[in-house]
């Protein structure tokens, strides 16, 4: 029984289809190891291993084309044309996708499009996501406003002085908190 793979959603598992069916592990292994990197032995391809975190003194990396996968017995990892161009170009698990489509565009393959269902649910969970989206600056105004302004306002005796105060530090938390969200999505991002 074959493994389900671990990836989820179409516009994950469209890439690293698509680089399974177009690239051979072999062409690969082959233009990383270099002229003359691999030699026959058997069914299989040897040569010293790829992965840049693995100095191999001794041929341990294998290539199977017939069943299409890689292994290095000295580092202990193998896998199929996705994983070895994940692991060699230094993408993580979850970049996997990304990694199939740099494979794909290294071969001068085409990398497959999002299909219209996609950008039809995009456009239509676009207003759930500006609502979490302004529910999160208001929450965050909200805090700036009590840690920093509050306690100011609060000790003003006079009922439409302090009103108007309000009014006006309510006013300077809105750039302060954009400034802050902007920081903390990049800090996100990084």
């Amino acid at each position: 029984m074959a493994r389900a793979p671990r990836y989820r959603g179409v516009s994950y598992t469209r890439p690293i289809d698509a680089a399974k069916e177009a690239v051979q592990v072999i062409d690969l292994a082959d233009r990383l190891c270099g002229p003359g990197g691999l030699r026959r032995v058997g069914k299989e391809w040897v040569g010293r291993c790829v992965l840049p975190d693995h100095e191999d003194r001794s041929p341990s990396f294998t290539v199977n084309p017939e069943k299409d996968v890689w292994f290095c017995h000295g580092c202990l990892r193998g896998g199929d044309v996705v994983e070895l161009a994940r692991l060699v170009w230094g993408y993580g698990q979850r970049d996997t996708h990304v990694a199939a489509a740099m494979l794909l565009m290294e071969f001068g393959h085409e990398v497959p499009q999002r299909p219209p269902s996609w950008f039809r649910k995009q456009k239509r969970q676009q207003p759930v996501r500006d609502a979490i989206e302004q529910a999160r600056f208001e929450h965050l105004r909200r805090r700036l406003f009590r840690k920093f302004f509050k306690d100011s306002v609060l000790a003003i005796e006079d009922e439409e002085e302090r009103e108007a105060e309000y009014r006006i530090l309510w006013d300077v938390t809105r750039p302060l908190a954009k400034m802050l969200l902007a920081d903390l999505e990049e800090g996100r991002s990084a």
